[in-house]
């Protein structure tokens, strides 16, 4: 597999993530080591040719034996997993938003609490399984945002009634449609978490506990 992996990375790509990989930078440690020992019994110059040779020397191994390849990739995927989590943050910041809204509807208010523990629960999962579902993330941060809307439209309701004025940007069924997308946005969020997890409900790995 180290070896595909070599072949259908990108050269250069595999050379910058080598190049900082944990075994690369102890190649290369250990290259300057030599060459500096070569150096200071021989001559600089021989110290740099020394050093060189090391690397490359280290370099052609790591490869050959699928070593470099297993580092690089794995440098690739720590990377990448580094990334996500950044974006991550920014989903926990949502979901610890939607978290703290208060909505005066009951019914709408409870919705919001639930995607918001569901967005708690792929955040879990996520971590866990260290993988994304942009999917999820959009429905959690779209959550937010119906619930700002309706916020909103309540808010701008309130102020033309108090006012006497006519609903100049009327929000027909305001209450039914937020309800519609926050179901649908949740129940996203919980089958993402599920896949995550490994594809079982609670109740599916509940079955399975007590069959066994």
């Amino acid at each position: 597999m180290a070896r595909r992996y070599s072949i259908a990375m990108d050269l250069r790509r595999y050379l910058g993530l080598y190049a900082v990989s944990p075994l690369g930078l102890a190649m290369s440690a250990a290259s300057v080591a030599v060459g500096a020992a070569v150096g200071f019994a021989a001559s600089p110059l021989a110290g740099v040719a020394a050093c060189l040779v090391t690397e490359a020397t280290a370099f052609a191994i790591t490869t050959a034996s699928g070593l470099g390849p297993k580092a690089a990739v794995a440098e690739g995927e720590r990377r990448a997993w580094a990334e996500a989590s950044e974006r991550l943050e920014a989903v926990k910041r949502d979901r610890d938003r939607l978290a703290t809204m208060r909505l005066p509807d009951d019914e709408l208010g409870s919705l919001v609490r639930l995607a918001a523990t569901r967005g708690a629960s792929y955040l879990a999962a996520s971590r866990n399984a260290k993988s994304r579902v942009p999917q999820a993330e959009e429905a959690l941060s779209d959550c937010l945002s119906v619930a700002d809307l309706y916020l909103k439209e309540l808010d701008v309701a309130s102020t033309e009634r108090r006012h006497g004025l006519d609903d100049a940007d009327p929000f027909a069924d305001a209450k039914g449609r937020a309800k519609a997308a926050l179901v649908d946005k949740a129940a996203i969020i919980e089958k993402a978490t599920r896949d995550l997890s490994g594809g079982l409900s609670p109740a599916d790995a509940m079955d399975i506990k007590e069959r066994l």
